[in-house]
């Protein structure tokens, strides 16, 4: 009975150094994870170290374990489009690699991920009480990755995917506009995702001024196999017309006296292509001359005397348009 009793008594004080240990362990991810957030959002893995992707930023850089940094560099990636899990993860509500677990099924899972957005008619109670109420799946899913195993979690998943595919009303009784949705991500080398689901009007209208916003393709632009220009990237160029049309038209819309416009700082030595040692900033990210030199044939010019030795604005000038 006391060798019994010994082993119980250990035991229960293995457990507690066991449950603390975790515990720290995921606070201490959570921390990495907001920094790797912040990270991200300034560009620091790419402009500053020259790491393509925060993966191989944290592992060769500071050394995490494979799969410590994929689990953290997946959820940071997408701490902008799955808010919910994010933060759940970032304020140690969430192990980190449950909600990479989620996040991950979530961006390989179209029907899914636009599920998990949806909000629900009225809020449903996490299956864990505590008064907490689900506005949309991602809560819900959150609440998993809080309270679940890996296999509850997954198993969860999977039968909202089933339900999906087999046609079941998951999203019964939601109108055409609540779906709608638009999500426009920077991505970490610089692009930016563009993804959404638009109502069948919007969607129409959309579609037919992408058709209108640039000619038809001709047969001199076809590539050396006679292939046209791909329709997606011709969509591309369509959408940019627009915005950039729209953007500067006497009818667009204005913030604080402004419309939606890039700010491009350069100097007028290093716009001639002089060797200053200085970069062009667009909203303060370095682009190329050749860039600057395109902008500036369209753009708006504030003349500015700047003293580089104090990094001073000595005078700033009235707005002028100096067409190229």
């Amino acid at each position: 009975m006391a060798a019994t009793g010994t082993r119980s008594t250990r035991a229960e004080a293995l457990r507690t150094d066991l449950d603390d240990a975790a515990a720290l362990m995921n606070s201490v991810h959570a921390q990495v994870l907001g920094r790797v957030i912040e990270a991200l959002d300034w560009k620091v893995h790419r402009d500053l170290d020259g790491f393509a992707s925060p993966l191989e930023w944290l592992r060769t850089g500071f050394g995490f374990h494979f799969k410590v940094a994929a689990d953290i560099a997946v959820v940071a990636k997408c701490a902008r489009k799955f808010a919910v899990l994010a933060e759940a993860a970032a304020a140690e509500r969430a192990r980190i690699d449950l909600v990479a677990v989620a996040v991950r099924r979530l961006e390989r899972t179209k029907a899914l991920r636009v599920y998990a957005r949806v909000p629900y008619g009225e809020a449903v109670p996490s299956p864990w009480g505590g008064d907490v109420t689900c506005s949309t799946p991602e809560h819900l899913i959150a609440e998993y990755c809080a309270h679940a195993t890996r296999a509850e979690l997954i198993g969860y998943l999977d039968r909202i995917e089933a339900a999906l595919d087999a046609g079941e009303e998951l999203l019964d009784g939601l109108s055409e506009q609540s779906l709608q949705r638009v999500d426009l991500v920077e991505l970490p080398n610089g692009m930016w995702s563009l993804e959404g689901l638009l109502d069948g009007q919007t969607g129409r209208l959309f579609a037919k001024l992408l058709e209108t916003a640039v000619p038809p393709p001709r047969a001199d632009e076809t590539d050396e196999d006679g292939v046209l220009p791909p329709a997606a990237n011709r969509r591309a160029e369509a959408l940019h017309q627009m915005i950039a049309a729209y953007g500067a038209g006497p009818a667009a819309p204005t913030r604080h006296g402004h419309t939606a416009t890039l700010n491009l700082t350069v100097d007028l030595a290093t716009l001639r292509g002089e060797d200053t040692g200085r970069v062009p900033l667009m909203e303060g990210r370095p682009v190329s001359v050749a860039k600057a030199r395109l902008l500036a044939c369209e753009a708006g010019v504030v003349p500015i005397v700047f003293d580089y030795t104090t990094g001073e604005a000595v005078e700033v000038g009235a707005y002028r348009r100096l067409p190229g």
